[in-house]
């Protein structure tokens, strides 16, 4: 087989065999082919060797003395920092019940020998593939974990300023006609307390509603279409309105476009207003 110098192939492979001679044939082609190779002649070394710079790959002899190639994998697959590393079995074992028993032992791949060289490439590339597939997996894992923390932070720091806040706070989104696309009415999506106070309602009642145009029909019906225009446009509105509570009340509101809908804030000028 003609191996393609273009392929980068890259991989820390761990060799574990009694005999030197195995060792260096198998050493010989994967340093040709650009592995990074360590190997040992027994599975203690082979467990000790893994603890100091764990391999990505072991490639494990079975008929050895002491431990045989059985006892070697299930002793790492025993091990907690060790037991996520691919074995696999290489031996001139070729009865079925030899291969079986090598996958009950935790073995994912099993090679006869005599072995032909493009096997081992192939068999020991799609092992490095699953690796380096199952190491993409738990870093975009991590990084979600850690980018639903950050929100997590950032919803408590907003509610909590929220809930501080002596003004009235509000995001709404537009809810558009599906025919013609114009707004009929607007969704509560946040909702403050002091903004909950003003309409009378608790907040689990706002969030998710539409309440804001049946709300200002009762007293602004002009309003409603300046919060129109401020989506539509995006050319901010500050103004004052008078709220006809008991009693009177007043109020500096200013309303920004966020999206297919705004933000508004109210400050009540009530005081200010009666000085004036």
């Amino acid at each position: 087989m003609s191996y393609n110098p273009s392929i980068e192939l890259t991989g820390n492979i761990l060799l574990v065999d009694d005999l030197p001679e195995n060792l260096q044939l198998l050493s010989d082609l994967l340093l040709t082919l650009g592995y990074s190779v360590r190997s040992v002649t027994n599975g203690r070394m082979a467990l000790k060797t893994a603890k100091i710079k764990r391999p990505d790959v072991i490639i494990l002899d079975i008929k050895m003395p002491d431990m045989d190639g059985y006892q070697v994998c299930q002793a790492f697959k025993a091990d907690e920092e060790l037991r996520d590393i691919p074995i696999i079995f290489i031996s001139a074992l070729d009865d079925v019940f030899d291969k079986v028993k090598a996958f009950w032992s935790g073995g994912v791949d099993y090679i006869s020998k005599p072995f032909q060289s493009e096997e081992v490439l192939v068999r020991l590339e799609n092992q490095l593939a699953i690796q380096r597939h199952k190491r993409s997996l738990q870093d975009e894992i991590a990084r979600r974990k850690e980018t639903e923390e950050m929100l997590y932070q950032s919803r408590a720091l907003v509610t909590s300023v929220l809930n501080s806040v002596s003004d009235g706070i509000a995001a709404l989104q537009a809810v558009r006609d599906p025919n013609t696309g114009s707004i009929e009415d607007f969704r509560c999506l946040v909702v403050n307390p002091v903004i909950a106070r003003i309409f009378d309602r608790n907040r689990e009642d706002l969030i998710g509603k539409l309440v804001l145009r049946r709300f200002l029909e009762r007293f602004s019906p002009v309003l409603f279409e300046q919060l129109i225009n401020v989506v539509e446009t995006g050319i901010t509105l500050n103004t004052e309105i008078c709220y006809p509570s008991d009693p009177i009340s007043w109020y500096q509101i200013i309303v920004v476009k966020l999206g297919d809908g705004f933000t508004v804030t109210l400050r009540d000028i009530t005081s200010s207003k009666q000085v004036n």
